[in-house]
Formats: structure tokens, C-alpha cells, sequence
């Protein structure tokens, strides 16, 4: 049970994800129409590609996000050799849930090419995690 605290973030990061997913297409719409009236007072670029950027960067955040939370609760409570690549393993099945429950949220649609971004923002926190790691090691 001492154990479990180190995966609380995690837990929470999940639920936040799994709440964002949950809201409504008008209501995820209204979000992504708010951030990108802040920046287009600031940025000339046309509306709809921003919102689309705005959306795949959310995607790449939310799971390089996860896999930190992820790996930290494993980092803190294994051993076990392949921990960056379990890490990002249980980071793409969620990644693969989160889509499934999409397709049961009206004006939402879970689709294969946004388990690819979210596992790309996880590939990138991996080599983040990599390089910290490097570097440590070599001080």
C-alpha cells in the first residue's frame, strides 16, 4: 500500500485525461475556440490550422505527461530492467483506451492517428528522460 502513493499522480493525470475526453465535441470546440482566439491576437495564422495544432499539441502534452507520472510511480517502487519501454507500453494502451471511450462521447471519434500523436509525445518524454538520465550517470 506504501507503495501505491508514487502512482497517485498518474492516477490523477488519468482521470484529467479521461474527464477532457469525456466533454463533448461542442464543449471541447469551445475550449480549443478560446486558446486560439488568444493567440491569433498575437500570431497571423489561419484559424483552422491553429485549432488543429492546438488539438494534436494537447495530445502530445497530456501523454508525455502520463509517461512522466508513469514512469515515476515505476521508477519508485521496481527494479526492473525495461522500465522506460513498460513505461511507454502502458502509456499506449491508455492512449488506445482513451480513443475507445471517445467513440461513445457525441461529437467525438476515436481515431488511430491520435494514439500515434500521444505516443509520440510520450516517445519524446522518453528521450527526455534518456538524456537526463545520461547525464546524470555521467557527473
Amino acid at each position: 500500500m506504501k507503495k501505491l502513493k508514487y502512482f497517485i499522480p498518474a492516477i490523477c493525470w488519468m482521470i484529467f485525461i479521461f474527464i477532457m475526453s469525456h466533454t463533448n465535441g461542442n464543449d471541447s470546440s469551445s475550449q480549443r475556440n478560446f486558446i486560439a482566439k488568444l493567440i491569433l491576437e498575437f500570431i497571423n495564422i489561419d484559424h483552422n490550422t491553429l485549432t488543429f495544432m492546438i488539438r494534436k499539441i494537447a495530445h502530445m502534452s497530456e501523454y508525455a505527461i502520463l509517461l512522466l507520472f508513469i514512469y515515476y510511480g515505476l521508477y519508485k517502487t521496481s527494479t526492473y530492467k525495461y522500465l522506460l519501454s513498460t513505461t511507454l507500453l502502458i502509456t499506449f494502451i491508455y492512449a488506445c483506451s482513451d480513443e475507445i471511450h471517445q467513440l461513445f462521447i457525441p461529437g467525438r471519434s476515436g481515431q488511430l492517428i491520435d494514439v500515434l500523436i500521444d505516443t509520440s509525445g510520450a516517445l519524446i518524454m522518453i528521450l527526455i528522460i534518456y538524456l537526463w538520465q545520461k547525464r546524470k550517470n555521467s557527473n
